[in-house]
């Protein structure tokens, strides 16, 4: 079930009910409350009560035009959300004019657009003391009341205008309003039943919607049967506002929430789609559905919906974006540019529309602007950490191993804990083969992280690269007791033990986990296949690693392997076809003759298996 977000007396409150003229009857396809706004810029025919008589018509106008004078500015400053000065102007007008209610009524709202509802309430009051038949005053007050929790005082005041105007169709919503607040929803219900049944009310859809909103709220307080009973008349009533006003917004909205609440989204969207079909586009309803066509996948659908909100508000940066990522989602990418820029022009200091535009320019293989977007993402953005691994990375990706290395130094200077900057640094000084000063930097990012299982990872084949194959060994074990799950450094340890022949039992146990948590890996499945070799199961060992070369046909250490194993198992012509495939792809020129060498051994009868050192391929 669905639960209010806000209460009935908020909901009204903030939809600007409490300034309502009560005397005449309004027009059906206007909403149903008046705001702040629309009451105080009415101008009134007088600004105070009749005069007695007594003063000097001389100093009666006099005082007028003053009075008038100030009130006039007070108007202009409201209007601009000027309250402050907009108050002080409205109290000059008092001076001047202290018997006008209408002038009270326009300081006490100002006073709620400035929060001060204490003084609002004292200006209501003051209202109704030079005219108690005010009933805007005595709304407000009634409102007001109710935001302060003064229920009864708050019913007071609109029983009192229903006694006065028995016409007033919205003192009796307050009301209802406030008893479901009280979470009396017998009485609640009763007094909006009371109204939607009055065929002379223009608001009869209103009452319906809001029994339909009291009886949902009830309903979260019962279980079973009962539950399902009152929500299904909560259904019934919203159904009943729209038949009584078919374009009404709020009540479909609060219908299609509770059919969607209810496991009902077919229906839920085709509700919305007539809706808008018959009373035309409805950003509201558009919201909606754009939402729901996005957890379709249906980003075409969702996008026309987003294209009715924004023609309802051009200046909404948040549609604006989601169009954006919905174009990138199609790979529309340089209509998503155009987009992201527009937003960017509303709102130039966002760093995540600046990343997705970068991450856009990218995509477009467009380095230049991609990395000149990146690079303005500030330090203290959650986007930073990837907008300078991207940088360094294009810089990689165009050749420029410089300025990668310059970037993610840069970075480093401006937010050094952030240890996949130092992961990244360590690949690429491993790819410039800078092994010292990799070993150098990575000793003590190890030692400022040193729970962090890749940078150990980094570490540990940093020390392999540079001859210390006993402590990268060390390292790889402290990366599994870190993450028993980080299947290159199982992989690596079962290769290193096996291709130093030593604890080979060992060495299959990880290489099987590691296949179990990354199956159909052509390097895993090859050092499981080289363990298998070291350990004698040669016929287990070809068939592991002709699998590993049927998805990874042009690595060069699993081709040799195979030749290695076909050797061994007297299959002289398959191994020397994988040899010399082995010496092709090998880009180490010494190490290639070292196997073209093993095909000379076959024809010569000589055997030299499993000689020369190799690296695991994962490593590789």
């Amino acid at each position: 079930m669905v639960r209010f977000h806000k209460s009935l007396v908020a909901a009204l409150l903030t939809s600007g009910a409490l300034f309502a003229c009560a005397t005449t009857p309004k027009d059906k396809t206007a909403p149903l409350y008046e705001s702040a706004a629309d009451v105080t810029n009415r101008a009134p025919s007088s600004m105070s009560v009749p005069s007695d008589g007594k003063s000097p018509v001389i100093d009666e106008v006099a005082l007028r035009t003053k009075a008038d004078y100030h009130f006039t500015i007070a108007e202009s400053l409201s209007l601009e959300g000027e309250s402050a000065k907009a108050i002080e102007e409205y109290k000059l007008t008092l001076v001047y004019d202290p018997g006008s209610a209408q002038v009270r009524l326009r300081l006490a709202a100002e006073y709620v657009k400035a929060g001060l509802v204490s003084e609002a309430v004292e200006q209501c009051k003051a209202a109704l003391e030079t005219d108690p038949k005010h009933e805007d005053a005595r709304l407000l007050l009634g409102g007001l009341y109710s935001a302060m929790r003064m229920y009864d005082e708050a019913i007071a005041q609109y029983r009192f205008v229903q006694k006065q105007n028995p016409e007033n169709y919205e003192a009796p919503l307050f009301i209802g309003a406030i008893q479901a607040e009280q979470h009396k929803y017998a009485e609640s219900i009763a007094t909006f039943t009371k109204l939607a049944k009055d065929q002379d009310a223009p608001n009869r859809h209103t009452a319906y919607y809001y029994i339909g909103r009291v009886k949902l709220e009830e309903s979260e307080t019962l279980k079973g049967a009962a539950q399902t009973k009152t929500a299904k008349d909560a259904e019934a009533a919203f159904k009943q506002s729209l038949a009584l006003k078919p374009g009404y917004q709020e009540a479909v909205l609060a219908l299609g929430n509770l059919m969607e609440s209810t496991g009902r989204k077919p229906q839920t969207i085709s509700l919305y789609q007539n809706f808008q079909e018959k009373n035309g586009p409805s950003a509201n309803v558009a919201e909606e559905l754009s939402r729901l066509y996005i957890e379709q996948k249906d980003y075409a659908k969702a996008y026309e919906q987003f294209a009715i909100m924004e023609a309802a508000d051009k200046t909404d940066v948040n549609v604006k974006a989601k169009m954006a990522f919905i174009l990138i989602e199609q790979q529309r990418y340089p209509e998503a540019i155009t987009r992201l820029e527009d937003v960017l022009a509303l709102e130039p200091s966002s760093d995540k529309i600046r990343f997705y535009l970068g991450a856009v320019f990218e995509e477009t293989k467009d380095f230049d602007q991609a990395i000149a977007n990146f690079q303005q993402i500030p330090v203290g953005s959650s986007y930073f950490k990837e907008a300078v691994v991207h940088t360094s990375y294009l810089h990689k990706l165009g050749g420029d191993y410089d300025k990668a290395i310059s970037s993610i130094e840069d970075g480093i200077k401006k937010d050094a804990d952030q240890p996949q900057f130092y992961a990244l640094y360590a690949s690429l000084l491993d790819d410039t083969k800078q092994y010292s000063r990799a070993l150098k930097m990575l000793k003590g990012a190890v030692a400022k992280f040193p729970e962090h299982a890749q940078l150990q990872f980094f570490y540990g084949t940093i020390q392999d690269r540079v001859g210390e194959k006993k402590e990268s060994i060390e390292t790889m074990k402290k990366v599994v007791t870190i993450d028993k799950d980080h299947v290159q450094a199982l992989n690596f340890l079962a290769y290193a033990y096996a291709d130093a022949g030593q604890n080979l039992d060992e060495a299959e146990q990880l290489v099987r986990r590691a296949a179990s948590l990354q199956p159909n890996d052509a390097y895993i499945m090859d050092t499981l296949g080289w363990v298998l070799f070291k350990k004698g199961n040669t016929n287990e060992a070809i068939r592991t690693l002709e699998a590993a070369y049927k998805i990874q046909p042009d690595e060069s250490v699993i081709a040799e392997h195979l030749g290695d194993a076909y050797y061994r198992s007297q299959m002289p012509e398959k191994a020397k076809k994988l040899y010399s495939r082995a010496a092709e792809l090998d880009t180490n020129v010494a190490h290639a003759e070292t196997i073209r060498s093993k095909v000379v051994a076959i024809d010569r009868q000589v055997q030299t298996i499993g000689s020369g050192e190799r690296k695991p391929a994962s490593t590789k």
